[in-house]
């Protein structure tokens, strides 16, 4: 399993800059939910690659729920 870390840096102003690592997909938002929701409202969020990265039998299975195709 790859190493999961969430980093927040407070800067003077009081924005939070957090940065999420080792989730692919929505899993990033998942873990970050609860601190988020506490901290406030979220003006920007930024994706990192990890963030577009899917399981691929999720991917088969949505496709084959929306087709008429059988695998």
């Amino acid at each position: 399993m790859p190493k999961r870390t969430l980093r927040f840096k407070i800067h003077q102003d009081g924005k939070v800059e957090e940065t999420v690592e080792g989730f692919n997909g929505k899993a990033c938002n998942s873990a970050t939910k609860n601190v988020e929701k506490a901290l406030g409202v979220v003006t920007v969020k930024n994706k990192t690659t990890e963030a577009f990265i899917t399981n691929q039998s999720e991917k088969l299975n949505q496709f084959n729920n929306e087709s008429n195709v059988t695998f």
